[in-house]
């Protein structure tokens, strides 16, 4: 999948315009691993899903309406002790890494007002949901991490909030002229340009360093050292677009099929790389791109395990009646 952090870059900008201001309303936790926020702002509302999930770590505004469990949960309980009636007042994202920060104005014990800060980290298995206070403890988490699970970095009640590491090695297009970027991948010598590119820039996810790649030499066999100067140029071109595009929050919500209907991948830019293998569709919004996807996805995912079921009882009972069809028992 292609949450990358510049994807996340785009969608925290959407994420910022709607929704800034808004008043929590209520809050759920549908699944082990996901919370519903709904928001009301002047004028409207909607329900913002946080994902911890390993297989679909995500944030972004859903149709969706999942049923609650009877029993909230304690981290479901605890939200909203500490965040009902909060007023979303910031929306940060550390570099073009893949954690936000929702920063929630909010009335303690005390009827004072304080900034409490529910942090979303988006890293496969590693991601987590943590809510963290004025003075950057942790509250607690909807994973809670000790020493045996991790022995660099613990997330448990009362321990200072601490940031996954930063890839500083690598560079951060915002800030970055897009030559620079280019010189640093052809010296990565016979390494693919794509993989050269992933561990350049900060927030790109294989699939967009591919689409790059793909523009640059159109296609050919070639690695990072073997491109010509023009290849470079094109290289630096395509990059440069890029930068523009994350800069003018320009991208466009776009979703990949295969031909038998499945979400393949999405992306913030136009992909050319599948030449016409996989269908394009551009969505209104980053949110309905990212509702759309999983719902489709988990749909085709959830037919395939029931066909898989229905096949195999038809087997195994299969398996039962031929010996007494043998025997001559019916």
């Amino acid at each position: 999948m292609a949450l990358d952090g510049m994807f996340l870059y785009q969608l925290r900008q959407e994420l910022a315009e709607k929704a800034l201001g808004a008043r929590v309303d209520r809050i759920h936790q549908p699944a082990r691993e996901e919370i519903i926020i709904a928001l009301r702002w002047k004028g409207g509302a909607g329900k913002l899903l946080l994902s911890a999930n390993a297989g679909s770590p995500r944030i972004h505004f859903t149709e969706a309406a999942p049923e609650n469990p009877k029993q909230p949960p304690m981290f479901c309980m605890l939200l909203r002790k500490h965040l009902g009636s909060a007023r979303l007042i910031r929306i940060e994202q550390l570099g073009l890494d893949r954690i936000l920060h929702l920063v929630f104005e909010s009335v303690n014990e005390m009827g004072d007002l304080v900034e409490l800060t529910l942090v979303v980290e988006i890293m496969g298995r590693h991601s987590n949901i943590v809510l963290v206070d004025h003075s950057g403890r942790i509250i607690d988490a909807i994973k809670r991490i000790d020493a045996e699970m991790s022995s660099v970095r613990q997330i448990l009640p009362g321990m200072l909030y601490q940031s996954p590491p930063l890839q500083e090695e690598k560079l951060d297009l915002l800030n970055t002229r897009p030559d620079q970027a280019v010189e640093r991948v052809a010296a990565a010598g016979g390494r693919e340009i794509s993989k050269a590119l992933l561990q350049t820039v900060q927030g790109m996810s294989p699939l967009t360093c591919r689409e790059a790649e793909n523009y640059a030499v159109r296609g050919a066999d070639i690695r990072a050292g073997e491109m010509d100067e023009q290849q470079k140029k094109r290289l630096e071109e395509w990059l440069s677009m890029l930068q523009l595009r994350l800069r003018e929050h320009s991208g466009v919500p776009t979703i990949l099929l295969e031909p038998s209907g499945k979400p393949r991948d999405f992306s913030f830019l136009p992909i050319h790389q599948y030449r016409g293998a996989l269908t394009i569709r551009e969505m209104k919004s980053y949110s309905a791109l990212l509702d759309s996807f999983y719902a489709e996805r988990d749909l085709m995912d959830r037919m395939k395990q029931k066909s898989h079921d229905l096949l195999r009882l038809l087997a195994n009972t299969s398996d039962r009646i031929a010996p007494l069809l043998e025997t001559g028992f019916f």
